[in-house]
């Protein structure tokens, strides 16, 4: 028998074994190229950035926020650099510098203890913070110093140059650049910029090499808001609050301002209030929210004018539909008086607002009936927010008769303006309706929104809804006239200027009931009557001296009607006598 011998290659190995070595080799080259070209290729980007991390450290630039102005360009809310203060402590010992020295030269500056200087500049790494908020001439300061190691970076921080100025409009923000209340709340997202970054080199152990080359990409800022305000009328407004306030030593208020054509918002005032510059110093964060958009109160009187639209517009009276009122109303076991327990026989609409008649008003809300009532209210605005653009807007509170804590007695106490809950926001835009033909406006505070010049967006006016007719609107602001000139709102005349005005003086509850003291003393009015050019809303929460409304808010409306008078160039519009304008 013949035995068969495998091939063998030339050093004796059989050849199935040489092609098997042949061919692992080969796999173990594909995969090695393969590996390559997954490092080299593949990864070649996030490697690299792995490798450049290794040696440099990224540091972020805030961008500037976009400013806000108001109505004329004045400016109200901008940034500018501030500076962070920073060291080198390995560079200042290789130069031999002490840090007692330093920390001696800076303290005065920088107000830093010089202790916590020293402690600061004694540390192994090669960058440090010694102080932050610095201000241009702390920064030239510093630098006229001359110091080998110190370093300066810029920091945008929010300034409102105009101080305690619309401070509640305008909001803060806080130490990481967050917009808060207000505008900077409301349009944090269009203020906000894109931030940019410092690249700089690092050391083995992480830290900023501060002498070290650099490569800055700058931020973007953001954009700029330009408002209805008018910071002149908004100072005017400010003012007359602070007078009042102080000479009532009330517990506070507020004053709007509104174009009743628009629902542009020309000043929003109320105190107590702030520093926006300095927030970080009020221990009690409710300074910040803005009580003529948020502070819900019962408006009193001054809501009767919405009760006589609902009668108008539901054609149960007329301005001269009278009913004898004996001053007081027993229903549903209790018993609702006039202000002043008077009797006012024979006495038509007009006169209701005159005599500011509580028995009067619940009159009307029963013949209105509460169906109709209500729905009228709703459509006013009531019970919701009226959609301005400022954060920390309230409901207000309304009843209604679906809900089980409604009682029928509603009906009546909510015609004279108590057992509802308005913002004085809320307020001064329904009773706007009566000045503009009966078309509820949308109230707002920016006008347009710009960035590097060019306008993003454009606030127009906004009809919300008409509230009623133009023949009810003018009998209406007819009526409000004629109370501003034969009723309570004598007192605060203006001579040579016709106004439409309701005042308004509202109890306050308390657990026991509403109190027999505190009050919130209140004035509505507009001018002039033929063609408004403002309407005015004056606040004054639990006067001392008065309790009134007709003699705390009134003067106060009279006062800043004066000086819109001069400031806005309204000529007289009742006849001359003699060439002087009559009372």
């Amino acid at each position: 028998m013949r035995r068969v011998r495998l091939a063998q290659n030339a050093i004796g190995l059989p050849m199935w074994r040489l092609k098997a070595l042949l061919w692992v080799s080969m796999l173990v080259i594909v995969l090695l190229v393969g590996k390559l070209f997954y490092v080299q290729v593949a990864q070649s980007h996030l490697l690299g950035a792995k490798a450049r991390a290794e040696h440099l450290l990224a540091r972020q630039l805030d961008p500037p926020r976009g400013k806000i102005y108001d109505r004329n360009g004045v400016v109200l809310a901008s940034d500018r650099n501030l500076y962070r203060l920073y060291a080198d402590p390995s560079a200042m010992r290789e130069r031999g510098i002490d840090p007692e020295y330093v920390a001696r030269k800076l303290s005065p500056i920088v107000h830093v203890p010089e202790r916590d200087i020293v402690q600061d500049l004694s540390a192994q790494g090669q960058w440090v913070s010694i102080a932050t908020r610095l201000t241009p001439d702390q920064k030239d300061a510093i630098a006229r110093l001359d110091i080998y190691g110190l370093g300066l970076d810029p920091s945008p921080a929010r300034v409102y140059p105009n101080g305690t100025l619309a401070a509640q409009v305008l909001g803060f923000t806080n130490f990481d650049g967050v917009g808060s209340y207000g505008l900077e709340g409301y349009y944090n997202s269009y203020l906000t910029g894109k931030p940019g970054e410092i690249l700089g080199q690092r050391d083995a152990n992480g830290n900023w090499i501060a002498l070290g080359p650099r490569q800055v990409t700058p931020p973007e800022p953001g954009a700029d808001l330009h408002l209805t305000l008018d910071s002149t009328i908004q100072y005017y407004a400010e003012q007359v609050l602070d007078d009042t306030v102080r000479e009532q030593h009330a517990t506070g208020g507020s004053i709007i301002v509104m174009d009743p054509k628009t629902g542009a918002i020309l000043a929003m005032a109320s105190a107590p209030t702030y520093d926006p510059n300095q927030f970080y110093k009020y221990t009690n964060a409710s300074v910040f929210v803005n009580p003529a958009i948020s502070g819900i109160y019962e408006p009193g009187s001054t809501f009767k004018i919405v009760t006589m639209a609902a009668g108008l517009s539901e054609g149960v009276i007329t301005p001269y539909t009278w009913f004898n009122d004996p001053g007081y109303l027993n229903v549903y076991g209790q018993t609702i008086y006039n202000w002043d327990r008077q009797p006012h026989p024979h006495e038509t609409m007009i006169q209701v607002l005159e005599h500011s008649a509580n028995v009067g008003a619940a009159w009307v809300a029963q013949r209105v009936g509460k169906d109709a009532f209500y729905r009228h209210l709703q459509d006013f605005g009531f019970g919701q927010k009226t959609g301005i653009d400022l954060q920390g807007e309230e409901d207000g509170m309304l009843i209604l008769p679906s809900n089980k804590d409604w009682a029928p007695i509603n009906l009546l106490t909510n015609a004279y303006g108590q057992g509802i809950g308005v913002t004085p926001l809320q307020l001064i835009t329904a009773e706007a309706a009566v000045t503009n033909g009966g078309l509820l406006m949308r109230p707002y505070v920016v006008s347009e929104i710009t960035r590097d010049g060019k306008v993003i967006k454009k606030n127009h006016p906004v009809v919300v809804r008409r509230v009623m007719t133009p023949q009810v609107a003018n009998t209406l602001k007819g009526m409000m006239a004629t109370n501003a000139e034969y009723g309570e709102y004598e007192v605060s005349r203006v001579p040579g200027y016709t106004v439409g005005a309701k005042t308004g003086t509202a109890s306050i509850a308390t657990k026991y009931g509403y109190s027999d003291r505190w009050t919130v003393a209140s004035f509505i009015g507009f001018s002039p009557v033929k063609d408004p050019r403002f309407i005015i809303l004056v606040k004054i929460d639990k006067p001392q001296k008065s309790r009134w409304g007709s003699e705390v808010a009134a003067p106060a409306f009279r006062e800043l009607a004066k000086k819109l008078y001069a400031y806005m160039g309204i000529p007289p519009d009742k006849p001359l006598v003699n060439g002087k304008p009559q009372p």
